[in-house]
């Protein structure tokens, strides 16, 4: 598993996190686009444990 894939994941929660308290918004664009990263990052991490777990 790649540790800077799951640190990256985490950042841009963190983002989304604070850009929706900012915006008080959850609809805001920079919201959706930070969602929409992050959602392709948990893809995959997802599909690398995966691959991962068929190895074993």
């Amino acid at each position: 598993m790649d540790k800077q894939l799951l640190i990256r994941m985490e950042q841009l929660r963190n983002k989304m996190e604070e850009t929706a308290l900012l915006k008080q918004n959850l609809l805001h664009r920079d919201v959706i686009l930070l969602s929409q990263s992050l959602d392709e990052i948990i893809v995959q991490v997802q599909r690398e444990r995966y691959a991962l777990s068929r190895a074993n």
